[in-house]
């Protein structure tokens, strides 16, 4: 199956802002009808259908990098996997592989595509094929994605990353030349390991959630100035608060109450996270 959206324009370097849309995650599914009829009039059109989007995050045993996000110098290495919402599962057959680093408001993502034999051979430490630098086109040109493959692996390898956890959500996004808007929902936490490189599906991974998500997220990314004017009509309309609220701060609050528990980190990170969640909910 192909990615949805593959052939939109894709911000490598942007600001971005998180917000919490105060709605129940089953009024979602009618709910972005009526934001998509705001939007239209901005010229941002839907650029996928309902997507179940399936993201890996890695980190090291002592979770360095989820250190790195509590203060506030983001560096997130992951897989993610897009699948159609409300088909079948069938097995995945293309990632992205992604780095995502923070200054302040500004976020930058680098990216690749790999299908799932050549995903082993990136995790094994092989060199990229001309298969893979053929699929990457036009994003990246042969020496950039050669770097970018290299210096992603080397990460990995030196900060001895592993999957740690699976984030699974629904999404819907609206687009224009220079500005983005998507809406996740419905989002589920595992606790997993290489073991998730076996799961055929991430929509539907067959192993208990560890918790889920407390609020619907929107996500804004804009490349530069202020918060676009069609982000003030939806924020008259719907209820909309600015929460930063990241995923992998939330899951890993719940799973040091629960299946990591007794980590030697736990300690540590069990008040740092529940301070973040607690300047994040809504009352």
């Amino acid at each position: 199956m192909s990615v949805p959206g593959v052939n939109v324009p894709v911000f490598k370097d942007r600001i971005e802002k998180k917000y919490q849309l105060g709605v129940k995650d089953s009024e979602v599914a009618n709910l972005w009808r009526e934001i998509g009829a705001v939007l239209a009039p901005f010229g941002m059109v839907p650029v996928q259908e309902i997507t179940s989007v399936g993201s890996v995050y890695f980190d090291n045993k002592d979770y360095d990098l989820l250190r790195y996000s509590l203060d506030h110098r983001l560096f997130l290495v992951r897989l993610r996997a897009y699948e159609l919402y409300g088909r079948p599962p069938q097995a995945i057959s293309e990632y992205w592989v992604e780095v995502k680093t923070a200054a302040e408001e500004r976020r930058s993502k680098r990216r690749f595509r790999l299908t799932r034999s050549q995903l082993q051979t990136f995790l094994q430490g092989g060199e990229p094929s001309q298969i893979v630098l053929d699929h990457n086109r036009p994003d990246h040109d042969p020496d950039e994605l050669r770097k970018l493959y290299r210096d992603t692996q080397e990460t990995i390898v030196t900060l001895g990353l592993k999957p740690f956890i699976l984030i699974v959500y629904k999404r819907v996004a609206f687009q224009n030349e220079n500005e983005r808007l998507s809406i996740d929902w419905d989002v589920q936490y595992y606790n997993v390991s290489t073991d998730v490189y076996d799961f055929n599906s991430w929509k539907d991974p067959l192993i208990p959630a560890a918790g889920r998500a407390r609020a619907v997220i929107l996500e804004v990314k804009y490349l530069q100035g202020s918060l676009p004017a069609w982000f003030g009509e939806l924020q008259r309309l719907f209820p909309i608060r600015e929460r930063e609220c990241l995923k992998t701060l939330e899951a890993m609050g719940i799973l040091f109450d629960g299946e990591l528990k007794q980590h030697h980190q736990a300690e540590y990170f069990r008040p740092r996270i529940n301070a973040y969640m607690a300047d994040t909910q809504i009352a």
